[in-house]
């Protein structure tokens, strides 16, 4: 049982968050079940179907790459998490295919995720920025979650799309700390490190967090919560300000980490419009009509979503 438990909170603690609270809570829960049931017996399904498709007719071609689930670099990173996880590296490099690609009329980030990990999180969003151009417009759609890490990628496309059931938001960042040095003590066990530097093993799962350890802590989370303010601001086109505001103070502002529906997003400026993937697609390529294959592989797509 005690390795399982610290299986667990290798995976989930004491490391900077960038993920809509309400799912990190599921998450937990299911972490806390895992550990309880002993190792993984079922198969770790890396990606949530296809990464990128396209959508062709007659009037042009877009690209449509998918990020669903909790954000993470690679497939090891949330193994203990999630059977189902939006990777970074695959997503960066389908996104640089399409970037590549001068016959698109557009891309689309086809996005379904409550955020996750920082990893490569800041670089994806540069990339995207990077990648704009006149006339092959980046398109980022809540379909129907965009929140916290995948918010910061959707607000650094050209515009920010939100489903009419769907949500964004929750611009923030925490870092869980879970004292477990009782439930230990109540099990006959006690864990003693043997290390070099004074500040070595703070933070760890196995005593209180010290004052010291809360502060150094504290420092790591201002220090993203800097970056993804600055990123959003810039990719939205308003005030670093605006997005700081607490809503409970402030008449102009992003939530203070809040998520909301698609028309007060709308409404405060943290996306553009409201509108269906398909939607969307249509408006992109002007609604041409598509060829018997692309019917197919459109089909296909939307069983996939």
């Amino acid at each position: 049982m005690a390795h399982e438990i610290r299986r667990v909170l290798r995976a989930f603690a004491a490391q900077p968050w960038f993920m809509d609270p309400r799912k990190a809570e599921q998450i937990v829960a299911m972490l806390e079940l895992r550990a309880l049931a002993g190792p993984r017996t079922e198969a770790f399904r890396k990606e949530a179907g296809p990464l990128r498709q396209e959508v062709r007719t007659t009037k042009g071609t877009v690209a449509v790459l998918n990020l669903f689930g909790p954000i993470a670099p690679r497939a090891e990173a949330l193994e203990d998490v999630s059977q189902q996880a939006a990777l970074i590296v695959p997503f960066q490099n389908a996104f640089r295919e399409s970037a590549a690609d001068p016959a698109l009329a557009g891309i689309i980030l086809n996005i379904d995720s409550p955020g996750g990990r920082v990893d490569l999180v800041p670089e994806t969003a540069a990339m995207i920025r990077k990648a704009k151009r006149e006339g092959r417009p980046i398109v980022a759609i809540a379909n129907t979650l965009a929140a916290s890490a995948a918010y910061w990628i959707a607000s650094a496309a050209d515009e920010l799309v939100v489903t009419p059931s769907g949500e964004v938001g929750s611009i923030g960042v925490y870092v869980l700390h879970q004292d477990i040095s009782e439930r230990l003590s109540a099990e006959g066990i006690r864990m003693q490190f043997i290390s070099e530097g004074a500040r070595k093993t703070e933070g760890n799962p196995f005593e209180p967090l010290t004052e010291e350890a809360t502060a150094a802590l504290q420092v790591n989370v201002r220090y993203f919560y800097d970056l993804f303010v600055a990123d959003v601001a810039k990719g939205r086109r308003v005030a670093e300000s605006v997005v700081r505001a607490d809503p409970e103070k402030e008449g102009k502002h992003f939530g203070g980490g809040r998520v909301y529906p698609a028309k007060e997003a709308v409404r405060l400026g943290m996306a553009d419009r409201v509108a269906t993937l398909d939607e969307t697609i249509a408006r992109l390529i002007g609604g041409g009509p598509q060829s018997s294959s692309s019917r197919r592989a459109a089909t296909e797509r939307r069983r996939v979503l």
